[in-house]
Order: structure tokens, then C-alpha cells, then sequence
């Protein structure tokens, strides 16, 4: 017998990953509860501050990664950083205008966001004709001397436009597959695909990536059926693919990003090589802000798409990590006016305008430090250029819009008390319209979400495609299909339905319709279908009648009781209907009881 103490086994992997996982998704609740029991009343003034902050640093590097460039070809050392700063005092008074005196109801309208959307349209179609070629991409168009593109222009437009759509759809995970796939990407796709198209034709790669990041997080935050998302990013992959292999310089810059297994010394990879030679220069300090030495005409295109490159060389490590917390100071306000606001419009446009802001500076830096192939986008605030940071500033302004004119969850506790000042009062003021607005719509969508917005079966009235629908059913059914379905149309004559005066019935398939029908009085007692809910079968039908007449015959009739309705299912049925979308959790709808002095638990009672 041995003495020694079987040693108790520990915890397994498995074990291990599952409690990790219970323990992040508890701390990412109590973070969402955090934040949705805070009043909005400083996230704009972050916001302007976060905002600010990064244009003006952006103003210095761009004058500090240009000016030898500018020497060197014989221009003023300070013209670009002078440009700079002029589109930055531009966009800075459009951000403020949008986001202290512009009602939110104004750009939330239908027929607006039409226009606007038709206008970077236009100009995108006339970039393909009269547009300026810069670097083999044709994105730029030439007004009175000053130089527009409109693709960054039409990046705040088309996220406003897809958040009005996917707001307004209802549920979009219920239903066939073709209705559920029609409903989540129609118009949706049908905007987009046309603002893509135009740029495609500009032959820029990098803006149809962000225009396709944006646009992903905000499908999956309407929350589609699986199939429609499998749909939808297989569609993605398979025309990002095809784009790809089209251009043999695409193939190549993948290659040189990816190919691990041998070094990249060819002259496409200079560009790359010197952003990661700058990283590696800088360390964790820097070399000092103005001593960079890529940026002596060894690093191409330093002031615009790599200024995040010669931002790690002066300042190194620490100056990177500070431009990455400023940059998660804009996620946090996004976050807490998702979790407050009760408009399923603002939050689905703020979800897109945090995804495109964080989005594509989060692409620009993989591609500096090797993550990703050479693709050419921005870093938001920073790089130069005019259009692209005007753009970004559209963006902040909307994001303060939204924090100061949303309508609110309420909260226990909460006192919506209107201030002296007249600003105060204006947002209380323009926070009621647009709460009494977002109630209507609700209350419309919540009465039928299945039929609400587009719809299949709309779209096929509304263009009159009874006949090729129709058509294309007939031609795809199974040989045999038209004998089982002329018996499905005459049963559903037979039940108090409509058929097609020309159908007719073999006696083979009417004698086997008659066995099936049901009594007289089960037709009767049917209960009626809930509106929204797709019809059954009609064979499926026909065998439950069956099966339900059988049993009465068999039950004598002293036990025949009615049946009593199914409590759940009863109670689900009178429930009302909430809308699909970006619904808040339970718990961050409540927050912890008052104390005994009269506040709450967690700190001061919380004043809008």
C-alpha cells in the first residue's frame, strides 16, 4: 500500500479558458453598466479636446516630415504645414457649427440624406472625367484651384445614409433566407455599392476598404440571420479577391508583406523598409522631435500616408502609445453615447463614424509596421491633407451633435432639469422633438417589424415582378413539382383561398387532396395566423388537420374539452414587440439603489 497522497488534479485548459471567458464578459458588463448610468454632459468637451488635440499635433508633424522634402525641391520649407493648418482652422469651425447649432433632426431626414448622397455621387462621377490623376489614383477634382476628394467627403454622407436605412428595417433575421438576405442588404448594398464603384474606377483600393470596414460593423451591429451574413461577407471576400487579382501591383505588395520566407530587397519594398527602419531608430524615446533621418527623401510620402512612421522615430515608443490612447479617448465617448441614447439611428451612425475614424487609423499603422500590404489610407487628424481632414472634423462634429441632442435612456435617479444658460436649453428642447420623433417611429416599427422598411414581397409590388417571380419559381422547381403543386392550389381554393382559374387537378392528385381535407368544423375552429409570421406548408398544414381529426374520432366525446392555450407562447404573443438593432443590455438599464442619504451607491446623483 502505498502511502503517499494522490496529488488532486488541477484544472484543465479547457477549464481554464472558460472561467477567463466568464470573468472578461462579467468585467465588459460592469463596464457597460458603468457607462450607461453616466450623463453625457462632458463627452462633448472631450470630445473637442481629443479632437483638437490630435489636429494640432498633426499640424507639427506634417511640418516636421515635410520640410526637407520642400527645401529640396525648391519650395517654401512651411507651405504644406501653412495649408494645414488652414483646412484645420476650416474644419474645426465646421465641426463646431455641426455639433452646437445644427439640429440632429436635419441630417436624420430621409429626403436630406438623398441629396447629399446623389451630390458625391455627381462629384464622384465627375472625378472619372475631369478628376486628377495623383500617384495612379484618380480621386481628386479640381474646383476653382483648390483640390477636392470627394470620396472622403462622401465617407460621413454614406455612414448617416446606411444607419437611416438599417434603423428603419425592423427585424431582419426572421423569414426565408431570401427574404432575410433582401431585407439586411437592400438598399443598404445598393448605396454603397454604387459610391464604391464610382471610386473603384479611380482605381483606389485603400477608401473601398474602409468604406467596406464601416459598413461590415455595421450590418453585423443590425444583428442579420446567419445566413445573411455568411452571404454577405462571402460576396466581400469573393470581390476583394478578384480585385486583387486583376492587378498584378496589388499581387506584388501582398507578396512583399506576407512572403516570410525570403527577405524583400526590391524597390517596392523601399517604402516599407524605411517606415520600419524609422520605428526601429526611434526606441522608446525617440531621436527628437525634428531629427528624423528617413525622412531626408528616404521615406516616401512621410508628411501623408507614414507620418505615423516618422511620428515613432522622433518620438518614439512613447509618443506612438500617447496618439493610440487619444484615439481610445474617441471609443470611449462613442461607447457611452451608444449605451445612453435611445435612437436607433444615432447609434448605429455613431457605431459607423468610431469604425471609420479608429478603423482606418488602426489600418494606417498596420500598415507602417508590416501588418498589412501598402494600401495608401490616411491617419485621421494627422496626415496631411485637406479633404481628408476636413472629413475627419465632419465626423467629431456629428459624435458631439449626438452627445448633445440625444435622446436618453432613462435612468433611476436620473434629474432632467433644464440650466440657465441658452445652449442648455436649446439641447433639452431639441432633445425632446427628436425623443417625440424616434417614439413615433418606434412605436410604427414595433407594430409589424417583419414588414417594416424594405421588404421582398414590397419590392416585387412596388415594381410589379409577380410574373418573374413566378417564372423563376416555375423554372426552378423539380421535375414532378407541378403535380404537387396544382394539389397545393386547388386545397388552397378549397380552404377559402384564391387560385389561378386556369389550374386544373389530375384525378390521381385530387383524389389523394380529398383524403387530406380536414372537417368542417376544424376549418372553422382554426386559430388566426399572428401578422408578420410566414404561412406553413401546405402539405404540412394538411397532415396536422389529419392527424388532429384523427384523434377526435378517437377520443370519445364526453372527454373532449377545448384546449387551452399554451401560457409561454400566450404571454410571448402579447408582449410587445421591441425593435431589432442595437438594443441595450437589461442591466444597463438599472443601476445600484439609493443609499440611505438619498443618492446612488456608486457616487452622486447624476444631473443632465
Amino acid at each position: 500500500m502505498s502511502l503517499t497522497a494522490t496529488p488532486t488534479p488541477g484544472p484543465s485548459n479547457g477549464g481554464r479558458v472558460r472561467r477567463t471567458a466568464h470573468w472578461l464578459k462579467g468585467q465588459w458588463e460592469r463596464v457597460q453598466l458603468r457607462l450607461s448610468s453616466m450623463v453625457l454632459s462632458d463627452v462633448p468637451l472631450v470630445l473637442i479636446g481629443t479632437v483638437v488635440v490630435l489636429t494640432a499635433f498633426g499640424i507639427i508633424m506634417v511640418l516636421s516630415a515635410s520640410s526637407v522634402e520642400q527645401i529640396s525641391a525648391g519650395l517654401q520649407p512651411y507651405a504644406q504645414a501653412r495649408s494645414q493648418g488652414f483646412y484645420a482652422v476650416l474644419g474645426l469651425l465646421i465641426m463646431v457649427v455641426i455639433g452646437y447649432f445644427v439640429p440632429v433632426r436635419l441630417y436624420r431626414n430621409r429626403l436630406t440624406l438623398n441629396l447629399a448622397l446623389g451630390a458625391c455621387a455627381v462629384l464622384l462621377l465627375a472625378v472619372i472625367f475631369v478628376g486628377v490623376e495623383v500617384g495612379g489614383n484618380k480621386n481628386w477634382i479640381s474646383l476653382g484651384g483648390i483640390r477636392i476628394q470627394p470620396s472622403e467627403i462622401a465617407k460621413p454622407v454614406m455612414i448617416l445614409w446606411l444607419a437611416l436605412v438599417f434603423s428603419r428595417q425592423g427585424q431582419i433575421d426572421r423569414g426565408r433566407p431570401a427574404q432575410t438576405i433582401f431585407k439586411a442588404l437592400f438598399p443598404a448594398a445598393l448605396g454603397l455599392i454604387t459610391i464604391v464603384g464610382l471610386i473603384l474606377a479611380g482605381h483606389d483600393l485603400g477608401t473601398v476598404l474602409v468604406y467596406g470596414l464601416f459598413f461590415s460593423t455595421m450590418l453585423l451591429a443590425a444583428k442579420p440571420s446567419r445566413i445573411t451574413v455568411v452571404s454577405a461577407f462571402s460576396i466581400l471576400g469573393f470581390a476583394a479577391l478578384a480585385l486583387v487579382a486583376i492587378s498584378p501591383n496589388r499581387i506584388e505588395r501582398i507578396l512583399n508583406t506576407f512572403a516570410f520566407w525570403k527577405e524583400c530587397v526590391e524597390a517596392s519594398c523601399d517604402q516599407a523598409n524605411s517606415g520600419l527602419a524609422a520605428l526601429a531608430t526611434g526606441g522608446f524615446w525617440g531621436v527628437g522631435l525634428g531629427q528624423s533621418r528617413q525622412k531626408y527623401n528616404y521615406l516616401p510620402e512621410a508628411h501623408n500616408d507614414y507620418i505615423f512612421a516618422v511620428i515613432g522615430e522622433e518620438l518614439g515608443l512613447l509618443g506612438s502609445l500617447s496618439v493610440l490612447m487619444l484615439y481610445g479617448a474617441l471609443i470611449y465617448c462613442a461607447m457611452r453615447i451608444i449605451l445612453r441614447s435611445s435612437d436607433l439611428f444615432i447609434r448605429f451612425a455613431t457605431i459607423g463614424l468610431i469604425t471609420w475614424l479608429v478603423g482606418q487609423a488602426m489600418m494606417n499603422i498596420a500598415m507602417v509596421v508590416g501588418m498589412m500590404p501598402v494600401i495608401g489610407v490616411p491617419l485621421p487628424f494627422v496626415s496631411y491633407g485637406g479633404s481628408s481632414l476636413i472629413s475627419s472634423l465632419i465626423g467629431a462634429g456629428i459624435l458631439i451633435a449626438f452627445a448633445r441632442q440625444t435622446p436618453l435612456q432613462p435612468i433611476m435617479g436620473e434629474e432632467s432639469r433644464v440650466g440657465n444658460g441658452s445652449s442648455v436649453q436649446k439641447d433639452a428642447a431639441r432633445r425632446v422633438k427628436l425623443g417625440r420623433l424616434v417614439a413615433a417611429e418606434q412605436e410604427k416599427i414595433s407594430a409589424d417589424p417583419y414588414n417594416s422598411g424594405w421588404t421582398l414581397e414590397k419590392f416585387i409590388q412596388r415594381f410589379n415582378l409577380d410574373r418573374f417571380a413566378s417564372a423563376i419559381a416555375g423554372s426552378t422547381a423539380p421535375a414532378g413539382a407541378n403535380e404537387h403543386q396544382s394539389g397545393q392550389v386547388s386545397l388552397h381554393q378549397q380552404h377559402g383561398g384564391s387560385a389561378d382559374p386556369g389550374a386544373r387537378l389530375s384525378p390521381k392528385t385530387a383524389h389523394r387532396s380529398d383524403d387530406r381535407l380536414p372537417p368542417e368544423s376544424m376549418k372553422n375552429s382554426r386559430p388566426p395566423r399572428p401578422a408578420g409570421t410566414a404561412p406553413a406548408h401546405p402539405s404540412a398544414r394538411i397532415q396536422q388537420a389529419k392527424q388532429g381529426h384523427q384523434r377526435k374520432q378517437n377520443t370519445p366525446a364526453s372527454n373532449v374539452t377545448p384546449s387551452a392555450p399554451n401560457p409561454p407562447q400566450a404571454q410571448r404573443e402579447s408582449e410587445p414587440k421591441i425593435p431589432a438593432g442595437l438594443r441595450t443590455i437589461k442591466k444597463a438599464r438599472e443601476v445600484p439603489a439609493r443609499d440611505s442619504k438619498g443618492g446612488l451607491s456608486g457616487g452622486k446623483t447624476p444631473r443632465e
